[in-house]
């Protein structure tokens, strides 16, 4: 099954929009409305592929600057998770835009979370969270399985936006990819043919309303530039083109900080997968 790709890439230039990746609320079209570009509907698995491209930061803050596809829904599932350790399917809560359908952390259990699993290994997800809660001193950890244990890597989150009492909106955590991590992981009903990744908190006490979510996005992003300056750019320059995953079926810019002043330009390309005899 070898590439195939054609001499096709075209140039697109625009405002980032008021989000920071996908949408800034729940959205009926999963976000295609301010998506760059969106993978065309054929017989064959298709990815994109980026080459030069310019990121103007106009915010008003230094921020951190990506390109980024989402997953398709077909690609990853979620979970709730008890300190335990079990999950629970809750999948279509996460993926539809039914307002505050998806439970961010149990109040009532100090280490419980959610659970998120795909086909191949992510570094970002874009929550649009509903209503925040109220528990006491939360601790959030970010999981992946190495094939011996959990590891947290919270600290090294290149955008680490809080997801218990931090508001409402759109929410995005962004993390440096750990090679190390493998398919599978302990606990019960936790699946053992994809990547999982945990988020949980741990509190001090309970409150009183849980944190929950409307909407959940999936994605890769590759050329991540962190701390620009307002009015500063990142330019891409390459050779070769940076090639997304297969999961990929919108690319998006990302900047931390949501502004329609934000610009860029990019070219891109739709390859292909196809079969040969």
């Amino acid at each position: 099954m070898p590439e195939i790709f054609g001499d096709a890439y075209q140039q697109f230039c625009g405002s980032f929009g008021l989000k920071k990746w996908v949408s800034a609320a729940a959205v009926a079209d999963y976000g295609n409305a301010q998506a760059i570009a969106v993978r065309p509907t054929r017989n064959t698995l298709t990815t994109f592929r980026t080459m030069a491209g310019i990121f103007l930061n106009q915010s008003g803050s230094t921020v951190v600057l990506a390109l980024a596809v989402r997953y398709a829904i077909a690609t990853w599932t979620a979970w709730t998770v008890t300190a335990a350790g079990v999950a629970t399917d809750a999948t279509t809560a996460a993926q539809n835009a039914t307002t505050g359908d998806f439970t961010l952390h149990n109040r009532a259990e100090s280490g419980s979370g959610v659970l998120f699993s795909s086909d191949e290994r992510f570094n970002m997800l874009g929550i649009i969270q509903s209503a925040a809660g109220d528990q006491t001193t939360p601790v959030r950890l970010v999981e992946y399985w190495n094939g011996t244990s959990w590891t947290d890597i919270e600290a090294s989150l290149f955008i680490a936006d809080g997801l218990n009492g931090a508001g409402t909106g759109e929410k995005v955590l962004l993390w440096p990819m750990p090679f190390d991590w493998v398919v599978g992981g302990s606990g019960t009903n936790v699946p053992t043919t994809t990547y999982n990744l945990r988020v949980r908190y741990t509190t001090a006490a309970a409150g009183t309303a849980n944190p929950v979510a409307s909407q959940v996005f999936l994605g890769f992003a590759k050329h991540v530039i962190p701390g620009v300056f307002d009015g500063g750019y990142n330019t891409i320059i390459r050779e070769h083109p940076l090639v997304f995953p297969q999961s990929g079926e919108a690319l998006f810019p990302v900047a931390s900080v949501a502004s329609r002043a934000n610009y860029f330009e990019i070219a891109v390309e739709f390859g292909h997968l196809t079969n040969h005899p």
